[in-house]
């Protein structure tokens, strides 16, 4: 049921104990989600209440209670419940059927199962009787979903081409701003193509220094160098600066004029987005009469001030986005207006650095986030940060903002469905990107996944894994196609074509998705928004991701029938004046069913400054709960323009209904935390504020919502007198395992509002959680007291004290601190990395002396005794990435003598360690730093045949180095050694010693039974011997087609060794071959890598394969049934099926073997009309394919006028692996065959 009365009799039979009690249960829609009154003889906070579970422990709601309920043994007693959906209103009635005993309000739960019964006691009902609203529950709320087969697509522009579009946006009258891309990977330029720029785009920390480091690359003198990074795009003969401006983005106007449902004109609107560092415009929106467009580094703002549909008058409102070039399309998107009146959109991991008009600089250079700003460019701010690419993001009708965050491409990792709570941090960091596989923050601390036990407590986690590819993302306003859909948010997984529904449903102190479920399947939409007459419309690319000009905007919606009975109510007041409007009907308004009209009412009101008009719909308890919202939204309006006064809203802080509560207090605190907004948040000043007062009761709501905002409130106001009751409320004995939100506002309260001294403090504090939310909260303001809180007794919270000083901008105070405490929590491996990297970077004889202490000692665990070792390699020449992150740190060489001083004493123990990659590195630094080594010890190690091929190559290289007697025959005993790994050290140290006998034992070799491995190897040392006539000679073979396939790219690599350059013969050779094969690639892709079909290395391939930066098949792949992703097939079958040769054409000319089912297609017809969908096939003189609703359907080819090329969103991967990568990969993929490892 809805609203309900119960009435019955009933009677408690448990005398023996004092504390008698029957109960009713209502509202029930799972064990987790329900009300429930406790009629208790005695009253206290879990005792004769009206209680809230809402997935999480009872929470009391009585704003009414009594002394108890007076049971009398033997008597028969009279009860009579109550409910009103519509107000919130629960009403207890014992005995006194015209007062009641107990009151609560709450509009949680709307519906559900009414039961009755007692806690645990005994006792009897009798003459029940339950008169209501019989309720069906929502479709979602069952577990089940709509059915899509009821949404149908077609195609709005069939006329005409849509040029690679991206995103869309309607005015009030229906016509549609769609962008087009023309600079992605052409002007806006991907690091995995440049991937030799890598630490330089890491080192940027604004968008002014990598357009400093343009100028500088790109001039007419780098012309040649830059060709592969960039084309002659102005035909002027170079390949320079003015090639990166050379193209524009656009705005295209496309409308519907005669009504017939279908667009039939387009033209541009705007253009002039070519700034040198100008990205993808991934963002568009319609706004009052204003058109805004966020290609980075800008949001530009365009007017159309003569009506002829061209904008003519430009303005830039906010700039400083986009500081790295990173991968391509981690731009700018989503603008839209939120509840509160700004625009909101996302940016990628380009990052932010936006210094404001008024002194405040936003500096997050390594990760993407959420921005606001007013309509005029003011008031900016971060509102989250720590996104990887959440392109679209969406907010439900209480303003909650959603986005799903794409993954990083890494073996076992999915995208992420985020709720974006202000001032979260969702982990990521742009330098994760490009770390090595053994160790990565990102995945070996768990942070790609949901909440667990042992996860870092510094950001927040999301709420559920989802679908590949995310782009578009929108939530249904109200009226928009059928009421089965309303309340869910749409989905469009780019790659793969799908697209999917789902809600999101209050849980715990966030929420869950439910109901999620595939609505389309076959169209790569990318951007999606809804029409005024209520059409959910998307834009399709009409290809993969290379540009080809095509693309289409196509509408899903629900038959007419089935329509909701408001969309045209709804899109005659989008079409309308609100202008004209007088006050009551906006106010009337402000709760229409439709969120769009909602907040055209809200922002006519706020801009007619109707502060009584607004306060009056905000304060009526008995107006519909979403007209309070915008009232309360629009008088934060007024409140940022100094309008009314801060403390207007306070009154709403005990109103009934706790979402009024919750938005009261965050509208009232919202213009005062732009500080805490910043990447270092400042100490409180010490000023007192006069919400505070207001404020304090809030953190013992009922409601955890509210104490959620409260807690945030109070950090944005940072008046110290709230810190004792923040700390206080933290406290609490009560359930706060996965309540990451809550966490997230006790740290923000605690950054805002607590003296240094008081955070500090309360590394004592006996609560954990009270602990964790002080050593956080110190971390965000960037103070070094928080290495108070290393040696804590929790290893977790000990290393997100750790984290706080060692990663992103580094606490160096602290640093000391972190690197002193090595060995501490030695086993908790984030820990102790950090304070191994410490040392590193602190580099001084005592920081070196600790690290080599704790590789000998060899009690760690052997992943920590590696990057024991790794520091110390670096020691002397310190790369110049970090450790740890792989931020740009560089750091100044060091003095050799001072390691070896150290690590002398301790070589001896090092050289006889439990694990051979700790000897085998003790050997390579004792080498290197020239620390005397006992031939014998090497030599012993050297014939030691059960000592491992690595471990005795290194043996041979140190003892080459130190001049062993002895050494050219040992040598010569090595090229006959049974281990591959000695015989390639033996030939590298022939080459160098005795080039003429190397040169001669390298043709030997290749005449011999070596091992193709070995052989490769041999061919690489030509250039060391200087074997010019030798090389010269093989080329000649190869040219004649007489070197077998195994080995054909070592030649042909080996001839471009620099140590060839003075010989023109054999350079004009390769350029001859090279000219052959570009002749041969206008009609064959393959031909340059037909030397890559034999010889790889699977190992080095499968690591390609899974963590290349670029070329990660696993983004788009699977290999086993395990971890990767279903956007292409599943590849652990395919060396069973194909051979070599399509292999290597699928990596290289992808659009060549497009596998059934992976392909999009658009056809045609001969009528007019058209279809689209995943491509299943050609058959019996028809085309198969899957339509975007699922349905197999075949056109006979006769009927096709026009078809696309079947396009695989695949890019080649001649353009980002090297030749020697692909061979591998093709050596790995060939060894597929379905087996299990």
């Amino acid at each position: 049921v809805g609203d309900f009365v119960l009435t019955a009799r009933v009677q408690t039979k448990q005398t023996p104990r004092g504390h008698r009690d029957m109960c009713l249960v209502f509202g029930y829609q799972n064990p987790a989600n329900f009300y429930y009154v406790h009629l208790g003889q005695e009253t206290d906070p879990h005792a004769n209440q009206i209680f809230l579970v809402n997935e999480a422990p009872r929470v009391a709601i009585s704003e009414k209670t009594n002394d108890g309920t007076p049971w009398e043994t033997g008597k028969w007693h009279q009860i009579k419940i109550v409910r009103t959906v519509a107000s919130g209103l629960i009403e207890v009635y014992f005995d006194d059927m015209e007062t009641p005993s107990h009151v609560a309000r709450d509009k949680t739960f709307a519906w559900g199962r009414v039961g009755i019964g007692t806690f645990d006691d005994m006792g009897l009902w009798d003459d029940v009787e339950l008169r209501g609203v019989a309720v069906k529950p929502p479709v979602a709320a069952t577990g089940g979903h709509p059915d899509p087969k009821g949404l149908k697509f077609t195609k709005w522009t069939p006329d005409f081409l849509v040029p690679d579009p991206v995103a869309l946006s309607f005015d009030p009258q229906g016509r549609a701003y769609v962008t087009q891309t023309m600079r992605r990977k052409a002007n806006d330029l991907d690091i995995r193509d440049n991937t030799d720029w890598i630490p330089d785009d890491l080192s940027f920390t604004s968008a002014e220094e990598k357009e400093a480091f343009y100028r500088k690359e790109f001039t007419p003198e780098n012309s040649e160098a830059n060709a592969k990074r960039v084309k002659d795009y102005n035909g002027d003969g170079l390949h320079d600066l003015r090639d990166l401006v050379a193209l524009s983005e656009r705005v295209h106007l496309i409308e519907d004029t005669d009504g017939d449902g279908v667009a039939d004109s387009t033209k541009v609107f705007a253009e002039q987005l070519d700034h040198l560092l100008g990205g993808v415009a991934g963002g568009v929106l319609w706004h009052e009469g204003e058109v805004f467009v966020c290609p980075v580094p800008e949001l530009v703002k365009f007017r159309d001030t003569d009506g002829d549909g061209v904008a003519d008058e430009k303005e830039v409102l906010v700039s400083g986005f986009g500081v790295h070039l990173a991968y391509a399309g981690h731009d700018m998107y989503g603008l839209t207006v939120g509840p509160d009146g700004r625009l909101y959109w996302s940016i990628g991991d380009k990052g932010i650095r936006v210094k404001t008009a008024d002194g405040l600089d936003y500096r997050f250079p390594h990760q993407g986030g959420l921005m606001r700003c007013e309509p005029d460019g003011s008031n900016f701010e971060v509102f989250a940060r720590g996104q990887r690419n959440i392109q679209e993001v969406a907010f439900d009708a209480h303003g909650n903002f959603f986005g799903v965050d794409n993954d990083a491409d890494f073996a076992g990792e999915k995208e992420r469905f985020v709720h974006i709570e202000q001032y979260t941090d969702l982990g990521w960091r742009s330098h994760w990107q490009y770390l090595r596989a053994d160790y990565n923050p990102w995945d070996d601390e768990a942070m790609h996944v949901p909440w667990h036990e042992d996860q870092p407590r510094w950001f927040t986690p999301p709420l559920v894994l989802y679908e590949n590819g995310p782009a578009g993302f929108k939530y249904n306003p109200g009226t928009a196609l059928g009421p089965e859909y309303e309340g869910f948010f749409f989905l469009t997984s780019a790659p793969n074509g799908q697209q999917w529904a789902f809600r999101a449903e209050p849980r715990g102190d966030s929420f869950a998705m439910v109901a999620d479920h595939k609505i389309g399947d076959g169209i790569p939409l990318v951007g999606l928004q809804f029409s005024p007459d209520g059409a959910l419309c998307g834009v399709d690319w009409g290809g993969g991701y290379p540009l080809n000009e095509n693309g289409a905007v196509w509408r899903i919606d629900v038959a007419k029938e089935k329509a909701h009975p408001l969309r045209e109510e709804t899109r005659q007041l989008i079409a309308a004046d609100f202008g004209e409007e007088g006050m009551v009907p906006l106010q009337t308004l402000l709760g229409h069913a439709d969120q769009r009209v909602r907040l055209k009412a809200q922002l006519e009101l706020a801009k007619r400054e109707a502060l009584t008009e607004l306060q009056s719909v905000a304060a009526e308890v008995s107006a519909p709960g979403l007209a309070r919202l915008h009232a309360i939204w629009g008088i934060g309006q007024l409140l940022r323009k100094g309008k009314a006064d801060d403390t207007l809203l306070a009154a709403l802080f005990d109103d009934p209904d706790p979402e009024v509560r919750a938005q009261a207090i965050k509208t009232a605190t919202d213009r005062h935390g732009r500080l805490i907004g910043l990447d270092i948040v400042p100490p409180p000043t010490g000023e007192s504020h006069a919400l505070t007062a207001a404020l304090l009761p809030k953190l013992d709501d009922p409601s955890q919502r509210v104490r959620i905002q409260a807690l945030l409130g109070l950090g944005r106001l940072r008046d110290p007198a709230a810190s004792g009751a923040i700390v206080k409320r933290l406290a609490r004995k009560e359930h706060h395992v996965g309540l990451t939100y809550l966490r997230h506002a006790g740290i923000v309260a605690l950054a805002g509002a607590s003296p240094t001294a008081d955070l500090a403090a309360l590394a004592k504090h006996e609560s954990a959680f009270v602990r964790t939310c002080a050593a956080l909260a110190l971390g965000r303001r960037g103070d070094a007291a928080v290495a108070a809180f290393l040696d804590d007794a929790d290893p977790v919270l000990a290393a997100d004290a750790a984290r706080a000083i060692h990663d992103d901008w580094m606490i160096p105070e602290a640093l000391p601190a972190l690197a002193a405490r090595l060995g501490k929590h030695r086993d908790h491996e984030p820990f102790t990395r950090r304070a191994l990297n410490a040392n590193h970077r602190l580099g001084t004889p005592e920081t070196a002396a600790r690290v080599v202490a704790f590789v000998a000692a060899g009690k760690a665990s052997n992943a920590l005794l590696d990057a024991g070792l790794e520091a110390l390699q670096h020691w002397t020449e310190p790369g110049k990435l970090d450790l740890v992150t792989g931020q740009y740190r560089p750091l100044d060489p060091r003095d050799p003598a001072v390691l070896a001083e150290v690590l002398k004493p301790h070589l001896d123990a090092l050289l006889t360690a439990k694990l051979a990659t700790v000897r085998s590195t003790a050997m390579e630094l004792g080498t290197e730093l020239k620390i005397p080594i006992a031939n014998e010890t090497l030599l012993a190690v050297f014939e030691n045949r059960e000592a491992g091929g690595a471990l005795r190559a290194t043996a041979l290289r140190s003892l080459a180095a130190q001049g062993a007697d002895g050494l050219d025959e040992l040598v010569f005993r090595a090229l006959d050694d049974p281990h591959e790994v000695v015989k390639i050290a033996a030939l590298e140290r022939l080459a160098e010693s005795n080039p003429d006998k190397a040169s001669k034992e390298i043709v030997d070799r290749l005449e011999g039974k070596d091992s193709v491995a070995v052989k490769q190897h041999a061919i690489r040392t030509l250039p060391t011997a200087g074997a010019v006539e030798q090389m010269r000679a093989l080329f000649a073979e190869l040219e004649a087609g007489r070197v077998v396939p195994s080995l054909q790219l070592d030649v042909y690599e080996a001839a471009q060794d620099p140590a060839f350059s003075d010989h023109p013969k054999l350079a004009a050779a390769v350029a001859s071959l090279e000219a052959v094969w570009q002749a041969e690639a206008a009609t064959d892709p393959v031909a340059p890598f037909r030397f890559t079909l034999e010889g790889g290395d699977a190992e080095r391939g499968r690591t390609v394969l899974l963590n290349h930066p670029a070329g990660q098949c696993t983004a788009c792949h699977k290999i086993a049934d395990g971890a990767g992703s279903n956007v292409g097939p599943n590849l652990k079958d395919i060396g069973a099926k194909k051979d070599r040769l399509y292999l290597l054409q699928g990596l290289v000319d992808p659009q060549a073997v497009v596998a059934s089912g992976y392909g999009n297609i658009a056809l045609t017809l001969k009528d007019g009309s058209s279809v689209a969908g995943q491509f299943r096939g050609e058959k019996d003189g028809k085309v198969l394919l899957r339509d975007p609703e699922g349905k197999e359907t075949a056109v006979p080819v006769e009927t096709i006028q026009e078809r696309t090329p079947v396009v695989s969103t695949m890019p080649p991967m001649g353009f980002i692996l090297q030749k020697g990568e692909i061979r591998d990969v093709v050596e790995f993929l060939a060894g597929l065959k379905g087996k299990k490892e």
